[in-house]
């Protein structure tokens, strides 16, 4: 008679948050978490709005819903089949089996055939011939993710048949008999690792689009909160000061001080709810790539090359549709000065009368959003260049002296240092990076060999400034560019005046040329012994 099997923990991210139980057929969220499809149903059912259960964004809006049913809604909705096989899988190791000889309980499962045996029938089964390269292990030591992964993709109409293609026409995973009948005429019939390969890589873009987003988002947040630090210590101020005119009045005045400290704070409360509502709605959108991120990763690390080829379609449409992008609605406000005005006349009758007092003004402003860009060098670069990680590192291909710049994909912003890092150089000793600002497209540029004499730009040196190939400004602002040891860092920054500065380690070493025109282009040039740098964040100088 079979015994029990030995207890599984139970894992909670295998749990439905509205039953509570483990998913059945769970279904994916445009917010990216996961209902059963029962659950959701009965969740969509109940809700004035169709909001999710644990991040509150909305699942479907009134009019994508048209005429559609819940029940269609339900349907319509993706299921996380990398879930869906983790779960049927955990739940295979909790139940207790008997082996296929019905006589014992099993103790072992057959991760190549998917068998279950007692030991007798283990032994049986690894001297066989045909099975005795099969991979077998105690039921005690699998896991969830390994039974999942050992499930070999089932042919779309001969489930006794292992899919080894993938038809991309109809979407299916099929046998070699069903590529020589049903899609014979099919105009594309991929082998399932060429497939499981392609779709892997696509996974990987997916979760570096994702991180990416994820990075702009949590830039953006921390610049709300740091608007919602300036307004908190614009609202101490605005207090600080009535307070300091209210000390010098008799207690006679306490009534009209804390009149003029809830004007204070209560002009300031605008401000802090405008800003804390779009810190809200990007968090939640933060949510949904962080939920997608999450499920692009299960998806990535599946076993079931099936899942990876059905899944990857579905969350490229899901990625595809999702705003990474980190750009405030123009609602959003934030006190930028607090003026207190008193009324002097007014000071003067209190200081004989003690009655009334002035009032405190506090004047708002938009939002002060600085966008902070991300660095990256455009594909019109110099001969002796490559390009990698998304266009912000660049590396010489070989160890030659000339041929070495790249400029900026964006034009200059003023204020905000363009910055990068000097990741390798040779040994050889005695040269220096050239950098500056060119006022030339990137697009339209024609790549000298070397920056020296480059017309329309302004090229900064160890030993001087040249200006448009032919002014030299003798300078000795580029006098820390010689012999930069690796890790170094090299930027220019505009200032409002549009005065070109050059910055090395994060130090200003002054003004290396004024008045650039708009737009200007800020460029890099690894000379000599300098091998590779990469684009550091934008930082936005005040």
């Amino acid at each position: 008679m079979a015994t029990a099997a030995p207890p599984v923990p139970e894992p909670d991210d295998m749990d439905c948050s509205v039953c509570h139980e483990q998913y059945v057929q769970p279904k994916l969220l445009p917010c990216g978490h996961l209902l059963c499809h029962h659950c959701l149903l009965s969740w969509l059912q109940s809700q004035d709005q169709a909001l999710c259960p644990l991040c509150r964004c909305a699942i479907m809006e009134p009019e994508e819903r048209g005429q559609k049913s819940w029940q269609d809604v339900a349907d319509g909705f993706p299921t996380d089949l990398a879930m869906a096989d983790l779960v049927g899988a955990h739940r295979l190791l909790k139940q207790s089996h008997s082996c296929i000889c019905e006589e014992a309980a099993a103790t072992c499962l057959c991760l190549t055939c998917g068998d279950l045996f007692c030991e007798p029938c283990r032994k049986t089964h690894v001297k066989q011939k045909v099975s005795k390269n099969h991979t077998v292990e105690d039921l005690t030591s699998l896991t969830a993710d390994k039974v999942a992964g050992s499930q070999h993709a089932a042919c779309a109409v001969h489930a006794d048949k292992t899919a080894e293609l993938f038809c991309p026409t109809h979407g299916e995973s099929i046998c070699h008999l069903c590529a020589t009948s049903r899609h014979r005429s099919c105009p594309e019939v991929k082998d399932m690792e060429e497939k499981v390969k392609d779709a892997r890589a696509v996974l990987a873009e997916l979760a570096v689009t994702l991180t990416e987003g994820e990075a702009r988002l949590d830039k953006a947040i921390q610049q709300l909160d740091a608007h919602l630090a300036e307004t908190e210590k614009q609202t101490k101020k605005a207090v600080a000061e009535i307070e300091a005119v209210c000390a010098r009045l008799e207690k006679s005045v306490q009534d009209c001080r804390h009149r003029l400290n809830e004007l204070a704070h209560s002009a300031c409360s605008d401000v802090k709810e405008a800003v804390t509502e779009t810190k809200t709605c990007l968090l939640q959108r933060r949510g949904k790539l962080t939920s997608q991120k999450h499920v692009v990763q299960r998806v990535q690390e599946a076993k079931n090359r099936d899942t990876v080829s059905t899944m990857t379609p579905v969350m490229q449409t899901r990625v595809g549709n999702l705003d990474c992008s980190a750009t405030l609605p123009s609602v959003a406000k934030v006190v930028s000065k607090v003026t207190v005005v008193i009324d002097a006349e007014a000071v003067t009758r209190i200081e004989k009368e003690l009655s009334g007092l002035g009032q405190a003004k506090v004047m708002s402003a938009d939002l002060d959003f600085v966008p902070v860009p991300v660095l990256s060098f455009y594909d019109n670069h110099g001969k002796n260049i490559v390009l990698s990680n998304d266009k912000q590192t660049a590396e010489k291909r070989v160890s030659d002296w000339v041929g070495g710049i790249v400029v900026a994909s964006q034009p200059m912003m003023t204020n905000m240092l363009y910055e990068v890092i000097l990741d390798r150089r040779d040994a050889y000793n005695g040269s220096y990076m050239w950098t500056g600002a060119t006022t030339t497209p990137p697009e339209a540029l024609t790549w000298p060999p070397h920056a020296y004499g480059w017309p329309s730009a302004v090229v900064i040196n160890a030993e001087s400034v040249d200006v448009n190939g032919g002014q030299k400004l003798e300078s000795n602002v580029g006098r820390k560019l010689r012999d930069l040891p690796e890790k170094s860092r090299v930027g220019v920054m505009l200032d409002k005046k549009r005065s070109l500065h050059l910055y090395i380690n994060g130090d200003d070493q002054g003004e290396a040329a004024p008045s650039l025109p708009d737009p200007c282009f800020a460029f890099f040039e690894l000379w000599g012994p300098y091998r590779q740098i990469t684009a550091l964040p934008g930082r936005h100088i005040p």
